[in-house]
């Protein structure tokens, strides 16, 4: 009844404010502006335009909410559509067509999977079925919304659907189970300090507790509401019914006035639930008054009114109240029409049928919240044991593999002991050869040593000195590769300072001192390339000494430059002294034996006067074996 009466206040100050005109131009402009916001927003201004189109005539309003409904920007804004409208045909007493949309709405939250707009269309399409008198199916949207309100934890929505199963079970006369489930939404509610809706369900609380005769619960909460009302105080409109006169029945004229005013804006507006519970809360005072003929004349077009509608609960009340106000006034003949009226009709309505079909909803519900926890432990349970076994079968594979691992380890370490043996066994081998091949050549160059100690010719001996020094070259390079670590690498640097000096040692006496300069990069060739190169370098360095300078020079250089050039390596001799003869003699030993080196290291060999003085020799090598 509080239900009602408030709505009916919303809607008197609706009519008195002034609305925006709306038309479809305007619902367009609304649209395209939803269009570009996010779903609460959506939701916000849906609901403004609902509160415009509302205070519309009926005839004006219903084809706007189609519209809206048709022109939809996307399925979330047809979906907060359909509840929007729904709720609006709920307050228009078209109960069939709002069930109709929220059904639509219901559809349209599971596929977009809100579920808090899945919750309040089952708990809208229970409330609808409550007042079509059909309790099966709104005790099966009822038992569908708990476990999604439970789940979001939503205070509100868990009061209303106990009070909604209240509704139901007292529509059926199971008052235990009414008085459970309305104490429930109290007990939830008054979890919220100063909760808005405190006023109404401690109202719903006295009220019931008084039709079913529980006095003390009665005086109980009739105390808390006195002193929850005492603390409120609020300020209501005036068009309001007072807070304060909720329960005022006094036979005064001016709670007459008030009811009046309530009951012909309640059927202008075509309000029916605000209607009847004035209307009956009017009889009471006329009754009150003895005007007994006032009270059956107020409630008797209600009657009429409520034939063509499925109010059943509404006329059972009615059928009571004209029963008890004829038996009043001593026409007993009507009193006893309204008295069988009633009773026919609530025979009809509480049956035990209904009663054992809700009982078996509300088995079938707590079945299914069972089965709900077993699946989930279930589920949980399944889950720990993959997880478990995951762990099991990671823990294995990483066993198998370190395992695996240690085993190659293992084995590449003896691998690497019986490698680094090889190596030391082969190196060792490699360093005698060497020095063996040191020896030899040594060997030969004393032999040539001693055969020019016994000649006479100076040019037998010269040609003698330059084969001992080719011999010297070599020895020089094994001599390095026996004492260095390195066994396959010769360093340019170090070799190409170490030959030089040996020439410049056996070819100059202290009358012909030539200095020499050398600009060598450190690189490391291995024995294949250097050799030929350290010959070619040794030719090079005794054509200089002995033909590149006259006696009377008193200034004589030598420079020897070695660099990487790109892919090449690059040796330049180069000299101040006379220059090159017009005629180079190409059938000299020296000249046959660079070419043929040179040949084999696939480099080119040119000589050329220097720009100022003296001899350039440059010799590109293209084949070579550059070591790290």
């Amino acid at each position: 009844m509080i239900r009602s009466i408030l709505l009916l206040s919303i809607l008197l100050v609706a009519l008195n404010s002034r609305a925006q005109s709306v038309d479809r131009k305007y619902i367009d402009s609304v649209s395209v502006s939803i269009s570009k916001l996010d779903k609460e927003n959506v939701r916000v201004q849906l609901k403004q335009l609902r509160n415009k189109i509302e205070v519309l005539d009926k005839e004006d309003a219903i084809p706007l909410f189609e519209y809206l409904l048709e022109n939809s920007v996307s399925s979330f804004a047809k979906m907060i559509v359909c509840g929007e409208y729904g709720a609006y045909l709920v307050t228009r007493d078209i109960p069939e067509k709002a069930m109709e949309y929220f059904t639509i709405g219901l559809a349209l939250s599971e596929d977009l999977n809100e579920t808090l707009d899945l919750m309040w269309f089952h708990v809208n399409l229970a409330n609808t079925y409550i007042f079509q008198n059909r309790p099966d199916e709104a005790m099966d949207h009822l038992n569908s919304a708990e476990p999604l309100a439970v789940d979001l934890e939503l205070v509100d929505a868990i009061t209303s659907i106990n009070y909604s199963k209240g509704m139901v079970y007292e529509s059926i006369e199971d008052y235990n189970s009414a008085t459970e489930r309305y104490l429930k939404a109290w007990d939830n509610l008054n979890t919220v300090d100063d909760h808005p809706e405190k006023g109404f369900y401690l109202y719903v609380l006295v009220d019931y507790f008084k039709r079913i005769g529980e006095i003390t619960q009665q005086a109980k909460f009739t105390e808390i509401l006195a002193a929850y009302y005492q603390k409120r105080q609020p300020e209501t409109p005036f068009t309001h019914l007072p807070m304060n006169h909720i329960f005022d029945t006094a036979a005064t004229e001016a709670n007459i006035l008030r009811y009046r005013d309530v009951i012909r804006v309640s059927d202008s507006l075509g309000a029916l639930n605000a209607l009847l519970y004035s209307s009956l809360s009017l009889s009471d005072i006329y009754l009150k008054s003895n005007l007994t003929e006032d009270a059956i004349d107020l409630l008797l077009p209600i009657i009429k009114s409520l034939d063509t509608t499925d109010r059943d609960q509404q006329k059972m009340a009615l059928y009571g109240k004209l029963s008890s106000l004829y038996e009043t006034s001593s026409d007993y003949k009507n009193a006893l029409l309204y008295k069988n009226l009633e009773a026919e009709l609530r025979d009809t309505l509480v049956s035990e049928k209904t009663k054992k079909n809700v009982a078996e909803l509300e088995v079938k519900y707590d079945l299914q919240t069972k089965d709900r926890k077993l699946e989930q432990q279930a589920a949980s349970q399944k889950l720990l044991y993959w997880i478990l076994g995951s762990v099991f079968v990671i823990l294995g594979i990483i066993s198998f593999f370190f395992v695996k691992n240690r085993k190659k380890n293992q084995k590449l370490a003896r691998q690497k002991k019986l490698l680094e043996a090889t190596v030391d066994e082969k190196n060792v081998l490699l360093k005698e050869t060497h020095h063996r091949v040191k020896n030899s050549f040594q060997i030969v160059s004393s032999l040539l040593y001693l055969q020019s100690e016994n000649m006479e010719d100076t040019e037998a001996q010269r040609a003698i000195k330059e084969a001992q020094n080719r011999v010297k070259s070599m020895v020089l390079i094994h001599q390095k590769l026996y004492n260095k670590d390195q066994l396959v690498g010769i360093d340019t640097r170090e070799y190409f300072d170490d030959l030089t000096k040996e020439i410049f040692e056996s070819h100059q006496d202290d009358g012909n001192k030539v200095d020499y300069k050398l600009n060598v990069e450190s690189m490391m060739l291995d024995i294949e390339s250097i050799t030929p190169i350290g010959l070619i370098l040794n030719e090079l360095i005794t054509n200089v000494l002995k033909h590149a300078f006259d006696s009377l020079d008193s200034e004589r250089q030598l420079d020897i430059d070695f660099q990487k050039d790109g892919d090449e390596l690059v040796l330049t001799v180069s000299d101040n002294g006379k220059g090159m003869p017009e005629e180079v003699l190409e059938s000299s030993f020296g000249i046959k034996l660079m070419k043929a080196l040179a040949k084999k290291l696939k480099a080119t060999l040119q000589f050329e006067n220097a720009p100022v003085k003296g001899t350039v020799a440059t010799l590109n090598v293209s084949r070579y074996n550059l070591l790290s």
